[in-house]
């Protein structure tokens, strides 16, 4: 298990060095017209274009990878596989495969299964076994006979999801298990625990985990959070096996309707704080003393940065950072674009869980046992420190390894409690290795 975790360590370092930011780069075309009943000239959307592109997070310049080409995406899901550099999206009935290198798709099939749907979304790549998971609606009609107008026509009549695989050469799923999920799920994020080989989504108020192996219910606890607030935009952290997102919170306002004569009540502003969320409890615990502004587009997505321990959004103009530890904003550039470009969407990254491994196999037995009641999580203090700093960790911690940014090991120790001043004054990687198989890789800051 050392040597594994070791290598997969040494992969992540590799990535950080050469790490991409991928997203779609949507262009708008305009015709304008003379309306002579207004007397004005007014615009309207022609066509979209679509392009791969990557986003500078120092900078927020997005780069146009490639040619554009006149199709239409779906946003309801995306994905990079980081080993073979290609990103994927679905136009609602294909399954798009970008080079990243050049910019072309290099392969569009008909999405195709058991049922008659093309549907195949809330996908996510798996960096440990490099397959990507999704969600199918299997979609259940009635049809009715309207005598006026003397014809047969089919209504929805209900919606099953179901949990599959992918394969993007052929656009060929496979549906795993019988299960029949929830039969409503948001678009507020996606992620995949590659190391417990677990898919997560939200379904509205409920936070489900899904088995890779079986297609079986992992867990599925309420989400716990105050009124009128939300979790979104969240995604999977290899760096400290955690699930961080935005946490929102809606205010609304009330006024008398004197033509009505009812109160009513509107939406007036909302709040937005990093969050991470217990999958096995559904807690959801701030990590951002107050809030960092409006909040990210469900569109523009997420990603983390395992090195700095960042947290990316878009909020639609910008492009934000916000620290792992504190929950304050490190970075916040707007976002500028290349030969006309508006829009920059399903932002994904190579570099968060390159070169994962499995830790918990196919068995019938859920998580390890001390899994089940509670959260794997490590404490570093002080942080940042001078001499001494000692770690504390929810599991049994057998040793720790300390390394530079360029991922050697300067220091190696059995005791959670570890003299560090003869370190240089800089940034370090604190590795911490427990006994059920965890791993957690947080930042060290020596003074």
């Amino acid at each position: 298990m050392k040597a594994i975790h070791l290598v997969s360590f040494f992969l992540i370092c590799y990535m950080s060095t050469t790490a991409q930011h991928m997203g779609m780069v949507r262009k708008n075309y305009i015709s304008t017209y003379y309306d002579t009943l207004l007397n004005i000239n007014i615009d309207v959307l022609d066509s979209s274009t679509i392009r791969l592109g990557s986003v500078n997070t120092t900078t927020g310049l997005v780069t146009n990878v490639g040619p554009e080409y006149n199709a239409a995406i779906s946003l309801a899901g995306a994905t990079i596989n980081p080993y073979a550099n290609q990103y994927y999206i679905s136009d609602g009935y294909h399954f798009l495969t970008f080079d990243m290198g050049s910019g072309n798709i290099i392969a569009n099939p008909n999405i195709a299964g058991p049922f008659q749907t093309a549907a195949f979304q809330n996908f996510r790549f798996n960096a440990s076994d490099t397959i990507i998971y999704g969600l199918v609606p299997n979609n259940f009609y009635s049809t009715v006979y309207d005598s006026i107008t003397m014809t047969s026509y089919q209504v929805l009549d209900s919606s099953h999801i179901r949990f599959a695989s992918l394969n993007p050469v052929t656009g060929q799923y496979s549906l795993i298990g019988n299960v029949i999920l929830n039969n409503m799920y948001t678009l507020a994020g996606n992620s995949i625990d590659p190391h417990q080989m677990v898919y997560y989504y939200s379904a509205v108020d409920t936070f489900v985990g899904v088995d890779l192996y079986t297609g079986n219910i992992f867990s599925q606890p309420a989400i716990q959070l105050p009124a009128d607030t939300y979790f979104e935009n969240f995604t999977y952290s290899c760096a400290d096996t955690a699930i961080y997102g935005l946490a929102r919170k809606n205010y609304y306002s009330t006024y008398y309707d004197s033509l009505l004569q009812m109160t009513m009540t509107v939406f007036d502003s909302a709040t937005s704080r990093l969050s991470k969320i217990d999958p096995n409890t559904g807690v959801v615990t701030f990590i951002s003393p107050t809030s960092i502004g409006f909040g990210g587009t469900l569109n523009g997505s997420s990603f983390i940065d395992p090195v700095t321990m960042t947290y990316y959004f878009s909020t639609g103009a910008d492009i934000v950072g916000v620290s792992l530890q504190t929950g304050l904003i490190t970075s916040s550039v707007a976002k500028t674009f290349q030969a006309g470009a508006m829009y920059y969407d399903m932002m994904r990254s190579t570099q968060n869980c390159y070169g994962a491994l499995k830790v918990r196999q196919n068995n019938p037995s859920s998580l390890p046992s001390d899994l089940n009641t509670q959260a794997f999580s490590v404490n570093i203090k002080p942080n940042p420190a001078t001499d001494y700093v000692t770690f504390q960790s929810t599991s049994p911690i057998t040793h720790i390894e300390i390394r530079n940014l360029n991922g050697q090991v300067v220091m190696r120790s059995n005791d959670t409690n570890i003299d560090i001043s003869n370190l240089n004054t800089g940034v370090y990687v604190a590795k911490v290795y427990t006994r059920n198989g965890n791993v957690s890789t947080s930042k060290l800051v020596k003074q």
